[in-house]
């Protein structure tokens, strides 16, 4: 398959469908999306326990921040549009101990600062909110969090985009650029006027093939869910989070209901060896686990971000014992047995300066030559998709007229 295109989008997950979709809108022309699998969404946007963030986490004037509040108002607008699952009870973050409270009261800031609707309640009110959560002294309420299926959502907006006249080819491997503007491929030579970068997983090595983000590696963690069982006393009806440790960008096990009612809890944030290491060893490769080995080596001993005490807090809930007691601090009343498998796991691509050992909290985009490369998409990627996308190739049309 030799083909042309204007724009080519290497990766069919949310942050390559919704651009292309805007790809499409802002120019017209040829925008062909390719993605190696054989359907769309078969990684992390449709493994996702697809909780629309509000935006509480994220320090006041970073993209995240903006890009979540406006894509969490508009992602549940485009739900009830198009009449998909969405529920839209709110979340409540809860103390496990005294320490917590600090961080509860700036995360209570933080969502002043970006204009989040959230608010400090006791524990009379947490107990109106959601009868089983359990606090210490008080705990932030956040109403305009909201959970969808993943799936659909990825269902409606590739229908979007081939109904707008975006070109998608599956089964379709990026695999090395021949030149600026021919890209080999599994299936043939793709010449290209622009290319819009959207590999998730894979993301760092597309872009090291055009010279950009030498300083960055992607490190993939993998996030395992449990279920409630149907039998368990246990109730929810929104979100229970924890409070996170502020330092580094993961949440935490928590307690969401989905839109089937089905309640999931997790994720874990397992290190892994294997960029597709979904289960056990399979996916690990030699390749992978040497390079993950080592920058995951030292993150442990250059200790950034606390990233020793996530690590060891993240392998003891490997152990069904270490998750539950993990789940245990955020509810009343939950018994082992309460936990049963549950969806499939998700990984997360999380990026890394290799340089300073750093974990990498904000969205990352660079430009390359004739392309432009979108490096670090994990959570709230996907609540923010719809503006992130029209922010991506707004950064693309001022780099053209530049």
């Amino acid at each position: 398959m030799d083909d042309t295109c204007d724009f080519l989008v290497v990766g069919a997950g949310v942050v390559g469908v919704t651009i292309s979709r805007e790809l499409r809108r802002r120019y017209g022309g040829r925008v062909l999306v390719i993605e190696k699998e054989p359907s769309a969404a078969l990684h992390a946007s449709g493994r996702n326990s697809g909780v629309l963030h509000a935006g509480v986490y994220y320090q006041a004037g970073s993209l995240k921040a903006r890009l979540c509040v406006s894509g969490n108002q508009r992602m549940r607008a485009y739900c009830r549009e198009r009449g998909l699952p969405i529920n839209e009870c709110g979340k409540v973050i809860v103390a496990r101990t005294v320490e917590d409270l600090p961080a509860l009261d700036e995360l209570h800031r933080r969502a002043q600062g970006n204009g989040i609707e959230a608010s400090i309640i006791d524990a009379q009110t947490l107990r109106e909110l959601e009868p089983y959560a359990k606090t210490t002294e008080r705990a932030l309420y956040v109403k305009d969090t909201a959970v969808v299926a993943p799936q659909a959502v990825m269902g409606a907006l590739l229908e979007d985009a081939q109904k707008e006249g975006v070109g998608f080819e599956f089964n379709c491997a990026w695999e090395h650029t021949e030149t600026v503007g021919l890209a080999r491929t599994a299936r043939g030579v793709i010449a290209y006027g622009h290319l819009v970068n959207c590999a998730g997983l894979f993301a760092d090595r597309v872009a090291h093939a055009f010279g950009v983000g030498g300083n960055y590696q992607i490190l993939p963690f993998l996030g395992k869910f449990s279920q409630l069982s149907p039998q368990s006393k246990i109730q929810v009806r929104g979100n229970i989070y924890p409070v996170p440790d502020l330092r580094n960008p993961f949440l935490g096990i928590h307690f969401t209901r989905r839109p089937n009612g089905e309640v999931i809890i997790g994720p874990s944030a397992l290190p892994l060896l294997g960029r597709e290491q979904y289960s056990g060893l399979k996916g690990a490769n030699a390749s992978d686990a040497f390079s993950m080995g080592k920058y995951l080596l030292r993150l442990f001993i250059k200790n950034r971000d606390h990233f020793r005490s996530l690590a060891l807090k993240e392998i003891s809930k490997m152990t069904k014992n270490g998750f539950y007691h993990e789940a245990a601090g955020l509810v009343r009343g939950l018994e082992p047995e309460d936990l049963v498998v549950g969806k499939s796991a998700g990984i997360r691509a999380q990026l890394v300066n290799i340089h300073t050992a750093e974990l990498l909290n904000d969205f990352v985009i660079e430009p390359g030559e004739r392309s432009t490369h979108v490096l670090n998409a994990n959570s709230p990627a996907f609540t923010s998709a719809l503006p992130f996308a029209e922010h991506v190739v707004q950064t693309m049309e001022l780099e053209r007229q530049g």
